[in-house]
């Protein structure tokens, strides 16, 4: 996984030299952390307009992380940033996918549901 960060990345910068990637379990075990740090000039180019290349790059750790069976966290350090604000990237990425999930469980019932309401009409 860390590769498969460090190659989209590297691909994406200016200075492909300076990015490097950080690997750690989270406090619960539940999910792998990987920081990516990168040159201050950089920053905007990982994070895109309105954020939408990170999102990308979470999304596809994230793919690759389901078929492995395995979590991913994927969070940017910027220059001065600190640990706090970190986890609590961290603490948004995972309250996002459970609420997606939440959402895809949701849709399942409804699907149920319905499904169950045609089968009463049609008896």
């Amino acid at each position: 996984m860390k590769q498969l960060i460090e190659y989209i990345v590297s691909n994406i910068v200016n200075h492909p030299e300076s990015v490097i990637i950080t690997e750690e379990q989270t406090e619960d075990r539940q999910a792998t952390k990987y920081l990516i740090k990168v040159d201050p000039e950089d920053v905007g180019r990982v994070i895109g307009k309105e954020g939408k290349v990170i999102k990308s790059i979470r999304q596809i750790v994230r793919i690759a992380a389901i078929q492995k069976g395995t979590r991913a966290i994927v969070d940017l350090q910027e220059e001065g940033s600190n640990k706090q604000e970190n986890t609590t990237e961290s603490e948004k990425e995972i309250a996002s996918d459970l609420v997606e999930e939440k959402e895809e469980a949701l849709e399942d019932v409804a699907e149920v549901i319905e499904e169950k309401k045609e089968e009463k009409t049609e008896d």
